[in-house]
């Protein structure tokens, strides 16, 4: 179990065999430590956060982009690297709400504004803002807020001038994708993050919570419920250095499109040396002047900077003359490279005549093919007549771009939005007041969530409602204490320490206990709920660590960590962990659904149901049948060929991690008999009943239970 609590996938014999053999008395602790360390203790955990801060990569209707933001795997991987480096739940808290005004410049940091990005709608600014506010009540201070949108809260002092309050933190935000160091084009690559993009815009509130019908007689501040406001916001501005609104300025994005260009310099020239042609001969000719064009470009943008900066500080500009001449360098070669890819269609556009006539196709086939050709020589002659023309204006490049929006169903895009130099500081001020070792509400909640998911069951069972609706704490005490140990650390500097936590869990006795009800007849009289955690809690696998333990055993398991999700047409196929699979409202993979896969839109808890689909899925999964080849040569190739007896005992140890009893080792014998008997012999090296038992293994209750 610490294993799967820890890493999520199950010891290695190798690893079982080490523990066995390991005599000292702190060898658990150590063992504790070495999970801990292990980078896929943040791949494991990441999952669990990513349920609770709602992670979900785009969706929409086909190609349309609705919901959520593209390459949102930057705020997974980031959730991912934070855990591993034990990075303070409040510094990660603080990253999530506010990086782009605390580390403006930092791209490594402002992949966790995805937490925000995340909640991007197309069509209407509402339903964005509502998720905001609504999922930092639940997921970070276990409070409702969203009962008061429309109404005073009916259990909890939040007024609905709360809940706007609470909004208007969130009022100027915007979302934007940043270029990344290495890959210019934001369709293949970039970082999603939010910024304050309407610095004034104001805050009504919605008469009976209908955003058609908004209270314009008075904006609305930002603020939080009186109840919790311990202290002073503090909401100061925040001047942005010009990288940040600039975002061109950045070193990385001049050199990503020159890599680019580059790239394709590359690929031209290495498809012409394979296929010689007048179009790969036009094809490297536009690649090559692109190129020259983007050194242009990148020579005339310095050089305008340069200048920029060289007046700012002096009357006289010396470098302006300079600038003037790069821009009009750029300027000419950017419309030869525009004139060199128009002849590469029109190379193109011929190959494809000649092509029609050899092969004979029809009068209007070839009609529409001369039209085609007529206007790709059209576009040279256009291309030409703009070269000629003098100018000195080029196209800069994009460091960043903002993510369009059309709300109220507008049907176009609304007005593209300025990066703004400033920045309001709302998020800034909210995130200090989450993270403030003062607030009652943090701590807990995230000690709640970490206990839940290592003993089975929450010390608070409603585990986004720490209100009067919800559940008083099972035992107030050592949730104080959890929250407590949690926000000061074990040592100086290290206050908000998960593994910390972790450690002092996974080292009680209340989590060593035996899950085993056999013996305790009075326990079970007394306390038949386990309120007192008298044993441990059985825990059903969840669905990522059902699929991965399976690839684990087999040895399939791919350990790359990070990148772009797997797509659902390429997830039959790959061996990564499920942590990487596109996750969306509308596309899931359906053995992790079948097993409880955390929801897109809300998932502080999952479910632990039984239901036959799950049953039939390890029976007749291609994963489990391939796998259970896999398993059965893995132990096979550790046992005497002829030692059935070592062969069900280790595949047992293997899979269920326990020796079988001495009637499950006589049922498995006899089964294992009568497969023999009806004629299952072997075709090659793996005995085909010892797959069967394999295969029957993976189908016991044992193996989805953590006890």
């Amino acid at each position: 179990r610490l294993f799967v609590d820890l890493i999520g996938l199950p010891p290695q014999p190798e690893q079982l065999a080490a523990i066995e053999a390991d005599t000292s008395s702190d060898w658990y602790e150590r063992l504790v430590d070495t999970l801990l360390a292990d980078p896929r203790h943040g791949e494991r955990w990441a999952r669990h956060w990513m349920d609770v801060w709602r992670y979900a990569d785009w969706w929409g209707l086909g190609e349309q982009h609705r919901y959520s933001q593209k390459h949102m795997w930057h705020f997974r991987d980031w959730i991912v690297e934070s855990l591993n480096a034990d990075v303070g739940y409040d510094e990660m808290v603080r990253q999530m709400l506010a990086a782009d005004e605390l580390y403006p410049d930092d791209p490594a940091k402002l992949r966790a504004t995805g937490f925000l990005a995340r909640n991007w709608f197309l069509f209407n600014r509402t339903p964005w803002l509502d998720e905001t506010v609504e999922h930092i009540g639940k997921g970070l201070l276990g409070l409702t807020m969203n009962c008061a949108k429309c109404h005073d809260h009916k259990y909890d002092p939040i007024t609905q001038e709360d809940y706007y309050r609470f909004r208007a933190f969130f009022e100027p935000i915007e979302t934007r994708v940043d270029v990344v160091a290495g890959e210019s084009d934001l369709t293949k690559d970039g970082i999603p993050r939010v910024f304050d993009g309407h610095l004034d815009r104001p805050t009504y509130l919605f008469i009976r919570g209908d955003d058609m019908k908004p209270d314009t007689s008075r904006a609305i501040e930002p603020g939080v419920p009186q109840v919790l406001a311990f202290c002073g916001l503090g909401i100061r501005p925040v001047s942005l250095p010009k990288t940040a609104f600039e975002p061109q300025r950045r070193p990385w994005v001049i050199e990503a499109h020159l890599a680019t260009a580059a790239r394709a310099v590359a690929e031209a020239e290495a498809e012409h040396a394979t296929e010689r042609s007048l179009v790969t001969e036009q094809s490297v000719a536009a690649a090559r002047a692109s190129l020259a064009a983007v050194e242009m470009r990148a020579a005339a943008m310095r050089a305008a900077w340069a200048a920029e900066d060289a007046s700012s500080q002096a009357a006289e500009n010396p470098l302006g003359a300079a600038a003037v001449a790069a821009a009009k360098a750029a300027s000419e070669a950017e419309k030869a490279a525009a004139v060199a890819a128009a002849w590469v269609t029109v190379a193109r556009v011929s190959a494809k005549l000649t092509t029609a006539v050899v092969e004979k196709k029809n009068p209007s086939s070839l009609q529409a093919i001369e039209k085609e050709l007529a206007v790709a020589h059209a576009a040279v002659d256009a291309a030409a007549k703009a070269a000629a023309e003098p100018g000195e204006a080029f196209t800069p490049f994009v460091g960043a771009t903002w993510t369009a929006t059309r709300f109220q169903n507008s049907g176009k895009d609304d007005p593209s939005v300025v990066f703004p130099p400033t920045s309001t500081g709302r998020r800034a001020a909210l995130a200090h007041w989450i993270t403030d070792p003062r607030n009652p509400l943090t701590a807990r909640v995230a000690a709640n969530h970490i206990w839940m998911r290592h003993l089975g069951k929450p010390l608070v069972t409603t585990v986004f409602e720490y209100g009067r609706k919800g559940h008083a704490p099972l035992h107030p005490e050592l949730l104080d204490w959890l929250a407590s140990e949690l926000v000061e650390g074990p040592d100086v500097g290290q206050a908000w320490s998960m593994k910390h936590l972790h450690r002092l869990i996974l080292t009680s006795a209340a989590y060593r206990m035996d899950s085993s009800t056999k013996g305790a007849a009075v326990a079970q009289k007394v306390d038949p709920d386990n309120r007192l955690f008298w044993r441990r809690e059985p825990i059903r696998l969840e669905s990522q660590a059902v699929r991965d333990a399976i690839l684990a055993l087999a040895g399939t398991l791919e350990s790359t960590i990070g990148g772009p999700p797997v797509p659902e047409s390429q997830q039959a196929a790959s061996r990564r962990r499920s942590l990487y699979f596109w996750h969306s409202d509308i596309s899931r993979n359906l053995f992790l659904k079948t097993f409880d896969e955390a929801g897109v839109t809300e998932c502080y808890q999952r479910d632990q149901s039984i239901v036959p689909q799950q049953a039939l899925a390890l029976s007749n999964a291609a994963l489990v049948h391939d796998s259970a080849v896999q398993i059965a040569r893995r132990i096979q190739s550790t046992t005497e060929s002829s030692d059935e007896a070592a062969f069900l005992e280790n595949a047992f140890v293997l899979i269920l991690h326990r020796r079988p009893s001495p009637d499950e080792r006589a049922a498995c014998e006899a089964a294992m008999a009568r497969w023999r008997a009806n004629g299952v012999t072997a075709t090659d090296a793996i005995d085909p009943v010892r797959i069967h038992t394999i295969w029957a293994l993976l189908n016991h209750n044992d193996f989805v239970t953590l006890r």
